[in-house]
């Protein structure tokens, strides 16, 4: 087993429900271990209080939470909210967090509520921010904690396999056997997260990339603006309010792009599955709405081009969020371009 490439279980821990779902039945199990985890990751320390454990406990309209932990502390009736990412560039929902915390509030007017949201990476493990993109659950944990408090902790799963490690021996053969198939996996999977969301490090201008492109961005698609912050300087091209041959522009923008002779195109890329599912909803979402529909030409035929280009791939950056993705000769992994589908627009960085 331990050669074997983790990224082989994909299927059975694609989905954020698998993952949950051995939690819970190694806290239902294991009593100990759950009053082991209380203590550990938010301090509570329980002698003979009763435990119940549920999966997808729902606050309708809210949504339903991945796994909610009740029990009486102190005197207290208390609520402990475990929300599951398992892909941390895809599947972050901006108000997720605030949203059920505030219906675990409705709830229960008089107690205590903690929320714990398990993701792969975290401020102990993120990755360094000069060379890969920030993972969204970190920005969307940082903005919940401000309006939260000290009740929000964000573990990793790092953090997590490293606190079951010494209850290992404790386990069934069968709840070994998973336990270490998800910890292998959600390494692979970190890793190739990583490998994915990699863009080249220093400030270089964005013909570095492309020396053999000719055309100047800036005048050839003159309605956009050009913002400075940090080190970066980004060209923000808005896409709403656009004629047919504005979008077109931008369309062969991109294209020409991808056709330099700097692009790797020996290097294949293939789509994620929840990312296709993704684009899918808000392509649909557009054609309900008739003002929308030059829009929708727009990204589908940007879409189709970068579906049918296997040296192409859309990267999810969030909950609203796209990354075009592509492999320059020589010098790695980046990021064309971002595309922000709420806010209609698409992002070239001319420095980064």
């Amino acid at each position: 087993m331990s050669n074997t490439d983790g990224l082989n279980y994909t299927p059975l821990f694609h989905s954020e429900i698998s993952s949950s779902y051995l939690i819970h039945e190694i806290f239902n199990r294991h009593d100990v271990i759950a009053r082991e985890f209380l203590k550990s990751f938010l301090g509570i320390e329980l002698s003979t209080e009763k435990v119940s454990i549920e999966r997808e406990h729902s606050y309708y309209p809210s949504g339903s939470i991945d796994l909610f932990i009740r029990f009486e502390f102190k005197g207290r009736e208390t609520h402990v909210l475990i929300e599951v990412k398992v892909h941390d560039y895809l599947s972050a929902s901006k108000e997720q967090i605030i949203r059920y915390y505030d219906a675990a509030r409705k709830t229960l007017d008089e107690g205590d509520i903690y929320f714990i949201y398990l993701t792969q990476f975290n401020k102990k493990n993120q990755p360094n921010p000069d060379n890969v993109s920030k993972p969204p659950t970190i920005e969307v944990f940082e903005e919940s904690k401000d309006k939260l408090g000290e009740n929000l902790i964000h573990a990793s799963w790092q953090e997590f396999h490293d606190f079951l490690t010494p209850f290992i021996d404790t386990l069934s053969e069968e709840e070994r056997i998973m336990v270490s198939l998800q910890k292998k996996w959600m390494i692979a999977q970190s890793k190739k997260d990583l490998s994915d969301n990699t863009n080249t490090a220093g400030q270089r201008p964005l013909s570095e990339y492309f020396d053999d492109i000719t055309f100047d961005i800036e005048k050839e698609l003159h309605f956009g603006n050009k913002k400075s912050f940090e080190n970066l300087t980004k060209f923000v091209v808005p896409l709403r309010g656009r004629d047919k041959s504005e979008l077109n522009d931008i369309y062969q923008i991109i294209v020409d792009y991808s056709k330099s002779d700097r692009v790797n195109k020996s290097r294949g890329y293939q789509t994620e599955p929840e990312t296709l599912t993704n684009v899918k909803a808000f392509l649909a979402e557009l054609a309900q709405n008739e003002n929308s529909w030059l829009l929708l030409y727009f990204y589908t035929s940007l879409f189709e081009y970068i579906h049918k280009t296997n040296y192409l791939k859309l990267n999810g950056v969030g909950e609203t969020g796209l990354s075009i993705k592509l492999t320059i000769k020589g010098k790695g992994n980046i990021s064309l371009c971002r595309l922000w589908l709420k806010d209609d627009k698409i992002e070239f960085s001319l420095l980064r």
